[in-house]
C-alpha cells in the first residue's frame, strides 16, 4: 500500500521524474504484489507426522502455516487493528439494532476508538433483540460508523436485553458448520438449525436457543478450559505463523490464514474457540495424515489463479483495497 501511494505522487509529478525512475518503481509494485502471493512458495504447512504431537491434544490437532520472509515483507505495511472482543470489551465500538424495531441481517456499528476494529465473520455478539453472528469480515475505521451483515444466533427471542439495542457481550467464533451456513451457505434457516445441532450436542439448549447457551454447560466448559489452555499460546513466540488448519478425527474443521503475524494472533484466540467446540462437540481421535492435510490446502494454494473459484464453493476471502488479509476455508 505504501508503494501505491509512492507510485501516484511520482505520476502527479511525472514531469520532475526520469521514465527510468517510473518503470524502476512499477517494477518495485509488480514484484510486490507477486510476492504478496497466497500461494504454496510463500506458505508452508511445516508440521508433519513425526512432531504432530506437540500440536495435538485429545481430538483435535492444529497445524501452522508458516510464511517466508518474501510474504512477510510483501505485507509488512500492513498495520494493527483492534479486535472484535477487544473493542466491545472496551467500550470501543459501539454494537447496535439498525432502528428501535430492528432488522434481523443487520446491525449497526460505530468505532468510537482511535484504533481500526477488525471484525470477522462467525464471531458473536450478545445482546439487542436476540444474539447475533456477524456475516462478513469488516474494517470499521476511527470514527466511522457502519451497517454490517448478521445472522441471528437466537431464534426464540425478539425482545430487547438487559442493554437494551446495544449488544454489550462478546462471545468468539461459532462452530465450523455455523460459520458454513453463514459464509457459504448464507442461509438463515441453516443457520439456526446449526445453532441448534450444536447446543443440543452439549446439552445447552434453552428457551431462546442462542448459541451462547454454550457457557451454561458445565461439561462443554470444562473440556473447553482444557483445549484452551492446551493451545491458547502455541504461537506467540513464532512470528512467521500467519495461520492455522485445525483438523479433528480423518476430517478437517476449518483453515484460516492472514496477511500477518499481528493479524493472526489478534483473532487465533477467538478462532480456537471455534475450532475446540468442533472437536467437543463431534471430533474425534486424529487419524487424518500430514499429506492429507497438505493435499487439502494445495487445492487452493497450488494456484492463486484459481484460488477465488476454488474457495467460492468451500471458503472466502476478505481483501481490502485490492489486497488479501483473510483467507477462510471449510
Amino acid at each position: 500500500m505504501k508503494c501505491k501511494a509512492f507510485t501516484n505522487t511520482l505520476l502527479i509529478n511525472k514531469k520532475y521524474v526520469s521514465k527510468s525512475t517510473v518503470f524502476a518503481t512499477v517494477l518495485l509494485a509488480f514484484s510486490l504484489s507477486i510476492n504478496a502471493q497466497y500461494n504454496s512458495d510463500n506458505l508452508k504447512l511445516t508440521a508433519n507426522d513425526y512432531s504432530v504431537q506437540r500440536y495435538t491434544y485429545e481430538k483435535l490437532r492444529i497445524y501452522p502455516i508458516r510464511a517466508n520472509d518474501i510474504f512477510r515483507k510483501a505485507h509488512e505495511s500492513i498495520g494493527k487493528y483492534n479486535n472484535l472482543k477487544h473493542a466491545i470489551e472496551k467500550k470501543q465500538l459501539k454494537v447496535s439494532e439498525v432502528n428501535e424495531s430492528g432488522t434481523v441481517n443487520t446491525l449497526n456499528a460505530e468505532n468510537t476508538s482511535r484504533d481500526t476494529v477488525y471484525i470477522m465473520a462467525g464471531e458473536v455478539v450478545k445482546g439487542g433483540k436476540q444474539d447475533r453472528m456477524i456475516a462478513e469480515d469488516i474494517v470499521i475505521a476511527p470514527g466511522q460508523k457502519v451497517n454490517i451483515s448478521a445472522f441471528c444466533v437466537e431464534r426464540g427471542r425478539w425482545a430487547k436485553s438487559k442493554s437494551g439495542s446495544d449488544f454489550n457481550g462478546y462471545f468468539n467464533v461459532s462452530s465450523k458448520e455455523v460459520r458454513k451456513a453463514a459464509i457459504i451457505e448464507k442461509n438463515q434457516s441453516r443457520v439456526w438449525e446449526e445453532v441448534g445441532e450444536t447446543t443440543m450436542e452439549n446439552g445447552a439448549s434453552t428457551a431462546t436457543g442462542t448459541y451462547a447457551a454454550l457457557e451454561n454447560s458445565k461439561e462443554y466448559i470444562e473440556q473447553r478450559d482444557k483445549y484452551f489452555e492446551k493451545f491458547k499460546s502455541a504461537w506467540d513466540g513464532d512470528p512467521k505463523v500467519v495461520g492455522v488448519v485445525a483438523v479433528t478425527g480423518d476430517k478437517i474443521i476449518s483453515c484460516d490464514i492472514f496477511a500477518t503475524h499481528d493479524l493472526f494472533a489478534n483473532a487465533y484466540n477467538n478462532l480456537l474457540h471455534s475450532y475446540l467446540t468442533d472437536a467437543i462437540t463431534n471430533g474425534k481421535e486424529v487419524s487424518i495424515s500430514s499429506r492429507q492435510v497438505q493435499a487439502y490446502i494445495d487445492e487452493f494454494l497450488a494456484d492463486e489463479t484459481k484460488q477465488e473459484e476454488v474457495l467460492e464453493k468451500k471458503g472466502k476471502l476478505f481483501k481490502v483495497n485490492g489486497m488479501k488479509l483473510h483467507l477462510t476455508s471449510f
